[in-house]
């Protein structure tokens, strides 16, 4: 029952934000979910927002903003918040990514793979040690997350939770 309300609730979010896309001429602000999107917040290091719309980026995941991570030397540091900054500065200051609707999560919000220029903003999350490989949904980035982990970029600098595992703890 459960499982058949989830895929219902998908479906009606998917139909729904196809809906806004179709809906542009009758309003202010319009939203285009297979091209460009205006992001008006970074919410952290892997999750956005256009308007009202919450957007979380396909195949990677972010230490959470208040997450600690240390680094080679034991010493504590705030990746989590660091990964926020880190993607601001990929988005740079026009806002505007070309991104692609991949699915729509548990918590309704846009699963999007987006783009700045050519720049894929997942993949340079991971490469920059900002963000891991989100494995249980992605092969997409593993390639991208070695080459940080051999790099010592980001976390991989020295010792930390994966983002998962420390939503799970806190």
């Amino acid at each position: 029952m459960c499982f058949v309300f989830r895929v219902v609730f998908k479906c009606f979010a998917i139909f729904l934000a196809g809906a806004t896309v179709l809906s542009d001429t009758a309003r202010a602000t319009t939203y285009d979910l297979s091209g460009r999107v205006h992001i008006t917040k970074v919410s952290d290091g892997d999750s956005l927002r256009s308007g009202d719309l919450r957007i979380r980026l396909f195949g990677i995941d972010a230490p959470e903003l208040k997450q600690q991570c240390t680094d080679q030397n034991g010493v504590l540091w705030g990746c989590g918040s660091a990964a926020q900054r880190q993607l601001n500065a990929l988005i740079g200051t026009d806002k505007d990514l070309q991104c692609s609707l991949r699915d729509v999560d548990r918590y309704g919000r846009l699963v999007m793979q987006c783009f700045n220029g050519s720049t894929d903003i997942g993949a340079a999350m991971v490469r920059s040690g900002h963000a891991v490989a989100y494995r249980q949904f992605s092969d997409l980035y593993i390639a991208d997350e070695e080459q940080a982990k051999t790099a010592l970029k980001g976390v991989w600098r020295g010792a930390f939770i994966l983002p998962w595992e420390w939503r799970r703890q806190n």
